[in-house]
């Protein structure tokens, strides 16, 4: 497949000669600066949607979420609506947070959307994305940089809409790094959605597996640089089993045959 729009407009809004105009020398990547540049980027290209009939869903769980990391982010998390045609969502240092409308229509309850919102906002709160950025960047590496910001950027369901054999698919030892990172993201994910004391972990795990029913379990190969799905949900259940205390008193309702909206 060809690379999202997004990676086009990020390539080119967050180049490569100019990531160094963005990086204090000792502080790392200036985390607003590549935010304003990416969501200028999108607005300007017409990738951002303003009028979707599904930020009142959006707006709904994502406040909450928001509201529940709040002070542990130095600045505002929003959620947008950009366009895409394969579920897709991704966060951008700064505090953006871009959900397209094919990922909104497959999330049938507030649970699963909650989910998709709560992971993305695990990398933001870890600084996931800003941390790769400064750390390649030190390396002088210029198709690692773009690699990190295609592939963590792109969020846990890139595998479903960029082509992974691409000229800038990462080596093996970034993949596997990038695996890890993923696998924070899905546990501080569920974490955040616990914290909440509204929506059921579950939903990410539900969300997965819908996720691979509608295409399919991944890319199985040492390149690959997000987990199988079902190796994520594998690692979700036995963190809900293990830590009971924080995830006892949800349970697999199996609501990700019921529709909230």
């Amino acid at each position: 497949m060809q690379r999202s729009a997004f990676v086009r407009s990020l390539i080119a809004a967050v180049g490569i000669t100019e990531l160094t105009h963005v990086m204090p020398a000792v502080a790392g990547i200036d985390e607003p600066s590549v935010g304003r540049e990416v969501f200028g980027q999108l607005r300007d290209d017409g990738d951002l949607l303003f009028d979707s009939s599904f930020y009142e869903h959006l707006n709904e769980i994502g406040s909450v979420i928001a509201e529940t990391v709040r002070t542990r982010y130095p600045y505002p998390i929003r959620y947008y609506i950009v366009r895409g045609d394969s579920a897709n969502a991704f966060s951008v240092p700064g505090g953006n947070i871009y959900v397209n409308e094919p990922l909104l229509r497959l999330a049938k309850n507030r649970d699963e959307l909650a989910g998709v919102l709560a992971h993305e906002t695990g990398h933001m709160v870890l600084h996931h994305v800003a941390q790769r950025m400064s750390s390649l960047q030190k390396k002088g590496t210029a198709a690692s940089v773009v690699s990190v910001l295609s592939q963590v950027v792109l969020g846990p369901l890139a595998g479903a809409a960029i082509d992974y054999g691409s000229q800038y698919a990462v080596a093996g030892s970034d993949a596997a790094q990038s695996r890890h990172i993923e696998a924070q993201a899905d546990e501080e994910g569920a974490r955040i959605m616990a914290a909440t004391n509204q929506f059921n972990p579950w939903g990410m795990v539900w969300f997965f597996q819908i996720m691979t029913e509608s295409y399919g379990p991944g890319q199985n190969t040492w390149l690959r640089d997000h987990p199988l799905d079902t190796a994520r949900i594998d690692d979700l259940q036995n963190e809900f089993r293990t830590n009971a205390e924080l995830f006892g008193k949800w349970k697999d309702t199996k609501q990700k045959d019921a529709a909230y909206w």
